[in-house]
């Protein structure tokens, strides 16, 4: 490790885009919190990989070593990995309009160079066997200008789920409400497209996006032909090296105002919602069972309930779990235990995602799943796989969703689907 003049870190992975590195990974802090956002990560020059869909396979690499960006690895761990942890219905297949459906179940990287960039502080550390690797990185130390990078194109897109279809299926599992079969159940609609005139790198629409909806866990993961371009605002989990697990679950949604006074409005009526306090609630109530599996007995705990964090074109209603590991858990472990997050399933788990995934009739793909990385020491930190594109040549798609509880409205739902897809919209150009 070694430290090196501050640069940004886009800049930095402008220079890997330019350049055409066939696969990087990229975790930007584009949004600060009050407990994540004040570091980015950048790797690059593949050493090892997993690809397919055996959690075994990743478990065998992530042997622990005594610096948590050493022997580090980055990917993503998608939805139908939970048909290796339980015995549930297959998601249909739809290659046909969709690219996640032909992406692996995970793919995760070992590269041979990372940066560390410490925003705070402005410090920037590296970590490389090869110290020449880093003779040509750039000195800027602002973000590279967009100008008109993202413009001069037309955006076509639709989704295999109408507004008509989506209503009906709200009103589906109200009855599975009704009848006692679940208590939540968190619905998600895809749209796919494609972009006619002007060709822009994904990269650039990706600072697009960070620009009009940052998030404390914005990330670019470049896997080949595939672009994955996250700005997601939720933590699934972080461990540090000693087993400290902290999990950020994120349910209850609110547009934000058009002045000030509007948006504290809206702020306060979300934090009283009991609507969302109840949905917000379940998840809690899910993710503590889920910890308690492989957590010190005793350990697990709700510092925080029903916590209300604005963001650029939403606020949120989040909760904070926390646990102590037990020593003989792994990283990964912990992760399957809890896999997939609860904030994009419903509960019971089991059954609303049999439910979703018998009306929905696609496969999510990365979407609901984890994007992260495992660090050498033990330690990880994986956020949900929301407000997401996933982008090839100029094909895309995105998903997004909502928690359907007993006084869920139909007409409400739709419409929060809705302002859940205004961040991507606008970095599309279509709002």
């Amino acid at each position: 490790m070694r430290e090196l003049p501050w640069r940004h870190p886009l800049a930095c992975a402008d220079w890997l885009a330019e350049r055409g590195e066939a696969e990087w990974a990229l975790f930007y802090s584009s949004m600060e919190t009050s407990y994540s956002g004040g570091k980015s990560l950048l790797a690059w020059g593949v050493e090892k990989r997993v690809d397919g869909g055996d959690w075994d396979a990743l478990s065998e690499h992530l042997s622990q070593y005594d610096n948590e960006y050493e022997h580090a690895w980055f990917g993503y761990l998608g939805y139908g990995l939970k048909n290796r942890l339980e015995k549930l219905p297959e998601d249909v297949a739809d290659a046909a309009i969709s690219i996640g459906s032909a992406l692996p179940d995970m793919q995760w990287r070992r590269y041979a160079h990372v940066l560390v960039f410490d925003h705070a502080a402005k410090r920037l550390f590296a970590y490389s066997d090869a110290p020449e690797a880093m003779d040509s990185l750039p000195r800027a130390e602002d973000a590279p200008a967009l100008a008109q990078k993202t413009q001069g194109h037309r955006v076509v897109m639709s989704s295999p789920m109408t507004d008509g279809e989506y209503l009906v299926n709200v009103g589906r599992i109200l009855e599975h409400i009704a009848e006692g079969d679940i208590y939540q159940a968190n619905l998600t609609r895809k749209y796919t497209g494609h972009v006619e005139g002007r060709r822009w790198r994904h990269f650039d629409l990706f600072c697009k996006l960070c620009e009009v909806s940052p998030a404390p866990y914005s990330a670019f993961l470049q896997l080949g032909e595939t672009a994955i371009l996250s700005s997601s605002p939720e933590r699934f989990l972080s461990m540090d090296a000693k087993g400290h697990i902290e999990a950020r679950p994120i349910k209850g949604t609110l547009r934000r105002g058009d002045s000030k006074a509007d948006d504290a409005a809206l702020a306060e009526k979300l934090a009283h919602s009991e609507k969302d306090r109840a949905e917000n609630l379940m998840i809690v109530d899910l993710m503590r069972h889920d910890l308690s599996r492989i957590a010190v007995p005793g350990s697990v705990e709700v510092p925080a309930l029903f916590e209300v964090q604005p963001f650029a074109t939403v606020h949120h209603m989040d909760s904070t779990i926390r646990a102590q590991k037990r020593s003989d858990i792994a990283a990964l472990d912990v992760v399957k235990a809890c896999f997939p997050p609860g904030s994009m399933t419903g509960a019971p788990k089991i059954r609303a995602m049999e439910i979703c995934t018998h009306l929905e009739k696609y496969r999510r793909g990365v979407y609901s799943g984890a994007i992260g990385w495992f660090g050498g020491d033990g330690s990880m930190d994986l956020s949900v796989v929301i407000r997401t594109l996933i982008m090839q040549g100029d094909r895309f798609e995105f998903q997004v969703g909502g928690a359907i509880v007993s006084d869920s409205v139909p007409e409400k739902e739709l419409e929060e689907v809705q302002v859940k897809s205004r961040g991507i919209l606008k970095a599309l150009g279509v709002l």
